[in-house]
């Protein structure tokens, strides 16, 4: 009976190791995944923009629209979209492909009081255009930006489908 007990116990310790492996040390706990790591995957803007992968789920970039203000707000993200991740950037460039030919959108840091975010230690850009009041889609292209140390080359996304 002894070892029938210890047998027993060390399967119901095994599964409860198992199911608090999760999906990646910056996923949230309540996060569910059905997926390996080295598959892509999706994880939904959390402000309903456009959301960019930077190369193999290193980091991403929210881009969202407001049309009425002729503004882009840009916000940077750890893996999983879980975390902010703060850029040590006074500002950065994207290439919108329009009818027209190509409009440059320079993308400034925001400074947040109550996050303690400053220029040059930011996750969140804002960038001001009048076309983008009139613009539903276009696509575009982040020319050059370096991210944890790692410098990324011509990422093409559209607004609002993203990459």
């Amino acid at each position: 009976m002894k070892k029938l007990s210890s047998k027993i116990l060390f399967f119901v310790a095994a599964i409860i190791a198992l199911g608090q492996a999760g999906c990646g040390r910056d996923a949230p706990a309540d996060h569910g995944h059905d997926h390996a790591h080295d598959e892509p995957h999706h994880h939904e803007p959390p402000n309903g923009g456009a959301g960019v992968t930077l190369g193999n789920e290193d980091a991403h970039i929210e881009f969202l629209v407001n049309a009425e203000a002729g503004t882009v707000t840009a916000w940077f993200y750890k893996p999983h979209m879980a975390n902010f991740l703060r850029m040590k950037l006074e500002s950065f460039e994207v290439l919108a492909k329009l009818e027209g030919g190509n409009a440059k959108l320079v993308f400034e840091a925001v400074a947040n009081p109550v996050t303690g975010e400053t220029v040059g230690d930011t996750s969140e850009f804002l960038a001001k255009a009048d076309w983008l009041s009139d613009a539903g889609t276009f696509d575009a292209v982040l020319p050059e930006i370096t991210v944890l140390g790692k410098v990324y080359r011509n990422v093409a996304f559209n607004y609002p489908k993203g990459n």
